[in-house]
């Protein structure tokens, strides 16, 4: 496209809305593998009895254990991962007076050898989400993010080289490696690519949610009249 410019107009950028993915690593909790591998093995020999006796027909995508934030040996774990999250939803701006982390979920995850994945999906109800990876290689499963506004998604353009991450840039992928931590906002959307094999892909996934606690509440307007 041509056109006759008199002045060169200056702009100034200014990126809005983003959505932002925090990216840590840490061997602190690498420990937790070995706790994780009753729950594991437990969800193994369930799905293969129920695939036996025919009340399935296919072994699931993953096995997924139960809550275990009131397993003692993930007690800190939990702790330190709440933090996090309270701390990036700070850091973002976000008013968090009158309010109180809750962990609503926090499970372990792996993928069956015969093949798994996770289809694209957001954690309703919650603000801030993340995985920590026990067991993974360059040659397991990785996770993607994707554009979580769907005016972009239903008028996006192709990027000329899908390769790079850019501003248009609609999804990214990551390659993972045992103690890696990702953080994010529970309405990003995520997913992880099909992996089959010998190779091991294990992970904890947890999500938390900013409540209303009324008794900080009550402290709050108590301060605001000058009790």
């Amino acid at each position: 496209m041509n056109t006759t410019v008199q002045t060169p107009l200056e702009l100034n950028r200014q990126d809005l809305f983003p959505s932002s993915i925090y990216r840590g690593n840490s061997e602190d909790f690498l420990h937790l593998d070995k706790a994780c591998d009753p729950i594991i093995q437990g969800l193994i020999k369930e799905n293969q009895n129920k695939l036996k006796s025919g009340k399935i027909k296919q072994l699931p995508n993953s096995y997924h254990s139960e809550n275990l934030w009131n397993h003692k040996p993930f007690e800190e774990f939990v702790k330190y991962v709440m933090q996090q999250m309270w701390n990036i939803l700070a850091w973002q701006g976000y008013e968090l007076k009158g309010k109180k982390p809750l962990l609503q979920e926090c499970w372990v995850q792996e993928f069956p050898e015969e093949g798994g994945f996770h289809e694209i999906h957001i954690h309703p109800n919650n603000h801030m989400s993340g995985f920590y990876f026990l067991q993974c290689n360059e040659e397991t499963s990785k996770p993607s993010f994707h554009d979580p506004r769907p005016g972009k998604t239903m008028t996006d353009l192709r990027m000329r080289d899908g390769k790079k991450i850019e501003i248009g840039s609609n999804q990214v992928h990551y390659s993972v490696k045992p103690g890696d931590f990702i953080f994010f906002n529970s309405f990003m959307p995520h997913a992880y690519s099909h992996h089959k094999g010998k190779n091991k892909f294990r992970f904890i996934h947890f999500n938390m949610a900013a409540v209303t606690d009324p008794s900080l509440t009550k402290i709050s307007e108590d301060e605001n009249n000058g009790i």
